[in-house]
Order: structure tokens, then sequence, then C-alpha cells
């Protein structure tokens, strides 16, 4: 079975939200694509290959949604909703782009779970539970909150 690279998939949603006029579909797909270009380049610059990998490719959408959520945060406190949300829309097109988020309720118990199987003893242990996280579950989890709900159950 032959998978489409997240690349592939952006390039070929570009292509539809052009054909639909679809102005702020149209520009988010573009700001991908040219950030994806440019990790490429710093990536060829450093001779490690020619194009960053999916994983990282997820790395980059996440970290354009947290841009973006800030941003929010941002014009919501001056008032300019407009601004929001064109940014709320942005994050729903990148977020398109991602694995099924994993909710909050199940986060905690996957913690829990993965906690038990790596026999994590304490905070010294948090980097090996994110890092197996991380590889079990890319894209699918904000690291952000396991780091939170782990401190809460590793002392």
């Amino acid at each position: 079975m032959f998978m489409v690279s997240f690349r592939e998939n952006i390039k070929n949603s570009l292509d539809k939200s052009l054909k639909d006029r679809d102005e702020i579909s149209t520009a988010t797909l573009r700001l991908i694509l040219a950030a994806i270009k440019d990790h490429d380049i710093q990536f060829r610059t450093k001779k490690k290959g020619e194009h960053i990998s999916d994983e990282e490719i997820l790395n980059l959408l996440q970290n354009m949604i947290k841009q973006r959520k800030e941003s929010v945060k941002i014009y919501s406190e001056a008032g300019r909703i407009d601004l929001k949300k064109r940014e709320e829309k942005e994050i729903e097109i990148i977020e398109s782009f991602l694995p099924k988020q994993i909710k909050a309720e199940e986060l905690e118990a996957i913690i829990m779970n993965s906690i038990k199987e790596l026999d994590c003893q304490s905070l010294k242990d948090l980097g090996k539970l994110i890092s197996s996280l991380k590889q079990n579950y890319p894209g699918q989890i904000d690291m952000r909150e396991v780091a939170d709900l782990a401190k809460k159950n590793l002392k």
C-alpha cells in the first residue's frame, strides 16, 4: 500500500484550494510549503540529505500551530476578532494534516501505562518517557501536556 507523504498531501491540497479560490487556505498552504522548503535548504546546507523527513514536517506543523495559538490569544486580548478568526482558520487547516490528536483523558491513561511499562521512578525518567511517547505517538500528542501530566505522576 502506497502512503502519500505530508509534502504531497499539502501540495495536492494547495492545488484544490487554488481551484476553489479559497484565499486563506491557499495562503496558509503556501506558508507551510515555504517553511518546508526553508527547512529542506537548511538540511541540504548541513549535508544531511535532500529533504526533511515526514517526522520533521510533523514537528514543523506543530510549531506553526503553537505560533498561531499564541497569536489567537494576543489578538483576543487586543480585541482584533478579524485577525483572531483568521489565525483560528489557519490552525484548522494546519491541523487537518496532523494525525488524529489524542484527547486529555486518553493521554493520562497512556502516560500512566507508559510509566509502568518503562518503569519510570522519578522526574529523572521524564526524558525516557517523553522519548518513548514521541516514538509511539508521532504528532498525536502535545508534549507540553505530556510533561505537565508526567510531572504530576512522577515524584
